[in-house]
């Protein structure tokens, strides 16, 4: 055990080197819990410092939760809480131990415990570092990669609502489809937020779009937005002259909506 104690301690010294030592620190200790030849403290001993190393230790996430799940009831208690703390503290890497950990209640009160509070840790985790992830991609070079970022970003809805102010700077992208789905994703992550007049900009800039689809989709969501929408009203009324009929009688429709209630 003496060794094993000496390993961990030594893999934990190492644990602010460079990024790419992570990986390999981590399957060594994952390594260590899964070594059914080592004792139940020393294993324990090896999923605590994993839970301390954090995220960097998502490669020995597999292997903690082999373990888990071949443990049974209370047995070795220790080293089931040891192996649950430490996957909520992996946090949103630790996701597919959220089976396990729905199949693996009732073996102990204090196994439920710490299985209650990994899980709550890994959920909020996911949604702050995908949102991080997401935020850094909405900065590629690559249109492709900012449009799923958006669309993402879109599905989390109001969990992503800190991205605003960045898909806020978005709705000026050269690329129209970026364009658009930062315009969708500012609507899902604020449902229930006025539309700022740059969304309303954005969204108005398909309003001259040549592609008659285009312009139908952009006057109908502006006349669902309303009277915050009321400053793009003489470009709506243009519309109302447009050879398709039914951009006319969306544009017709929305100035109605959009125009500023009377005293």
């Amino acid at each position: 055990m003496r060794w094993v104690l000496v390993l961990v301690a030594a893999c934990g010294a190492q644990a602010a080197f460079a990024d790419e030592t992570d990986d390999a620190l981590a399957r060594k200790l994952g390594g260590v819990v899964r070594d059914f030849r080592q004792t139940a403290a020393a294993r324990a001993e090896a999923a605590r410092t994993l839970g301390k190393l954090g995220p960097r230790a998502s490669a020995a996430v597999p292997d903690l939760v082999a373990v888990f799940d071949r443990l049974r009831g209370a047995e070795q208690e220790p080293l089931q809480e040891a192996l649950v703390e430490a996957l909520g503290q992996i946090g949103s890497a630790a996701k597919p131990a959220l089976t396990s950990f729905a199949k693996g209640t009732g073996r102990s009160p204090d196994i439920d415990q710490a299985l209650k509070r990994s899980t709550d840790l890994i959920l909020s985790a996911s949604d702050t570092q995908d949102v991080e992830l997401l935020l850094q991609q909405l900065l590629s070079r690559d249109a492709a990669t900012r449009l799923r970022a958006a669309k993402a970003l879109g599905d989390l809805g109001p969990a992503a609502k800190g991205a605003a102010p960045a898909l806020l700077a978005v709705l000026g992208d050269t690329d129209a489809d970026v364009r658009r789905g930062a315009i969708t994703a500012l609507r899902l992550v604020q449902p229930g937020a006025k539309p700022p007049e740059a969304l309303v900009k954005a969204i108005a800039v398909d309003l001259k779009d040549p592609d008659a689809n285009l312009r139908l989709l952009a006057v109908r969501t502006l006349g669902r937005i309303g009277p915050p929408a009321a400053g793009v009203a003489a470009d709506l009324e243009a519309l109302r002259a447009d050879p398709d009929a039914d951009v006319r009688r969306a544009a017709a429709d929305a100035l109605i909506r959009v125009s500023v209630p009377g005293p």
